[in-house]
């Protein structure tokens, strides 16, 4: 069994003769004294060591003997005994376990820099990095500490109390009506990623987080403002998006590069497009003036910050790009159709059918009249297959543009709410520290008693082009069902049809899947 003492450089560097506070661990292979401070502490207030003087030590060593001391040497369990010259230098060092002293126990003495340790507390300690001793330290450090109750804590507790439970249970009814309409939007999904955000990260992160957050947000939003009405600029915007996609879709009319497609139905598909296109621009003109003011307070969101702003843009690109997505729905539904029937057709004129019993593929003797007209069909969808191919690759290729975007805003809002402000500020303070910037110092030993001294102070370290997973509090969104790019375009490519709207839609599984 080994002893592990733990002992702050500001009680050797003030060289006072005081009693030590803190915490014994009794650990299997080793006993860890580990003190905090000179003065009772509201977890520790009974001592578990002393600090005297040589001479001190060397008076109490001669009167061991004595019967009354050794009745009170008798009820000490666990206790630290050590002994300074008045330079500052430790000269002795006694530890009693379990009610016996034994000199021949060896001894580790670690001064550490209480200032350093307290800022290597600041980052996130993840339940594998408890078993570091030094983390465990820090954290003690930490926990010792007490600090008054900041905003951040009461928006941890808000959520816990009995009104705003009430508020919950009166207005869950109006959010079940609304969620049906709200689960569309990218700002009812990253509200709820930062309730999450909140709930999840350390006090001290949440501040520096939404701080930050807000200030990037004002900043934006007086930028907006600055510059006019932002609904005017809307307007604008969706103007020229009508105009690029009527031009589109006249484009599409004639022969695009050079392609002879289906005169009847492209002519059909122009009328039908150009015609909801024309709606839709209709229908924002009769709205403009409300829109125009409604984005006086929606430009308000930057008070809450950038991230929001962030995620209504999301929710502005998708409601101005909202008959773009009508469209891709009608071509991939009629392309579906078409590929499925066409596969159908072909094993009717093989001379098979679909068994959906056995799920195979099976042979079938047809009639005359059934071939001629699974023939006919067959060539009718085959000749169609280029227009609707191209249609389809025309505003499946839209619908990956628009999808990349949005999901670009996803990621930056949920980067504003994951990045760490607070080891960053600490960073620029130049008291950001982490494992790796630990100096150990061998600075002596005392071979009479086994003890071994050394100190440990972090320094200062930086959190640049380098893996901090487990230095800082991490944020990562509990539902992550969005797809990324890379699998949106292969369901693309595939021929499925993508309904959700928003990158961060929760999707739900297929009924295979569920029952797996």
């Amino acid at each position: 069994m080994n002893i592990k003492i733990y002992l702050s450089s500001k009680l050797i560097e003030k060289c006072t003769f005081c009693e030590l506070y803190g915490l014994v661990e009794d650990l299997r292979d080793e006993i860890r004294f580990t003190v905090l401070d000179a003065e009772p502490l509201p977890n520790y207030t009974e001592p578990i060591g002393k600090i005297c003087s040589v001479a001190d030590y060397t008076q109490f060593r001669a009167a061991q003997s004595d019967r009354t001391l050794r009745e009170q040497l008798a009820r000490e369990d666990n206790f630290l005994r050590l002994a300074i010259s008045n330079s500052g230098r430790i000269k002795h060092v006694m530890a009693k376990v379990k009610g016996v002293t034994i000199e021949s126990l060896n001894k580790l003495l670690i001064i550490y820099d209480e200032k350093g340790f307290s800022n290597l507390a600041e980052n996130d300690l993840t339940a594998e990095d408890c078993d570091n001793d030094l983390l465990h330290l820090a954290r003690l450090i930490k926990a010792s500490k007490a600090e008054p109750i900041g905003w951040t804590e009461q928006l941890h507790t808000l959520t816990e109390q009995d009104v705003a439970q009430r508020m919950y249970g009166v207005f869950l009814p109006v959010g079940k009506a609304l969620s049906v309409v709200l689960r569309k939007t990218a700002l009812y999904y990253h509200f709820n990623e930062w309730v999450e955000c909140i709930q999840q990260k350390d006090a001290n992160a949440v501040k520096w987080t939404l701080l930050m957050d807000i200030c990037f947000g004002v900043a934006i939003m007086s930028m907006i403002m600055y510059f006019g009405n932002p609904g005017t600029r809307f307007m604008e915007f969706a103007e020229i998006v009508v105009d690029s996609l009527l031009q589109l879709l006249q484009t599409l009319r004639g022969n695009p590069i050079g392609l002879k497609l289906n005169g009847s139905l492209n002519e059909f598909f122009f009328s039908c497009f150009s015609y909801q296109v024309d709606l839709w621009w209709m229908f924002l003109r009769i709205l403009s003036p409300a829109i125009q003011f409604l984005f006086i307070p929606l430009s308000i969101l930057g008070l809450f910050g950038l991230s929001f702003q962030v995620a209504m843009l999301s929710d502005l690109i998708v409601l101005i790009s909202l008959h773009a997505h009508c469209f891709y729905i009608y071509v991939a539904v009629l392309y579906r159709i078409e590929v499925g029937g066409i596969g159908a057709l072909y094993r009717t004129v093989l001379g098979k059918k679909r068994n959906v019993l056995r799920d195979r593929v099976e042979a079938h003797d047809y009639m005359n009249r059934q071939l001629f007209l699974a023939t006919l069909s067959f060539t009718v969808l085959l000749f169609l297959l280029p227009t609707i191919l191209f249609y389809y690759i025309v505003f499946a290729s839209l619908r990956f543009a628009i999808y990349c975007l949005s999901y670009t805003l996803m990621k930056i809002r949920r980067t504003i709410l994951r990045f760490p402000f607070d080891a960053m500020v600490r960073w620029l303070r130049g008291v950001y520290t982490n494992l790796e910037s630990l100096e150990i110092y061998n600075i002596g030993s005392i071979a009479k008693e086994n003890v071994t001294i050394t100190y440990v102070a972090p320094r200062t370290a930086t959190f640049w082009f380098r893996d901090t997973s487990s230095d800082f509090p991490r944020w990562e969104p509990k539902c992550q069902t969005s797809r990324t790019i890379w699998e949106f375009l292969v369901s693309l490519i595939k021929g499925e049809l993508v309904t959700f709207i928003q990158p961060d839609e929760r999707i739900t599984p297929p009924a295979k899947e569920r029952e797996t």
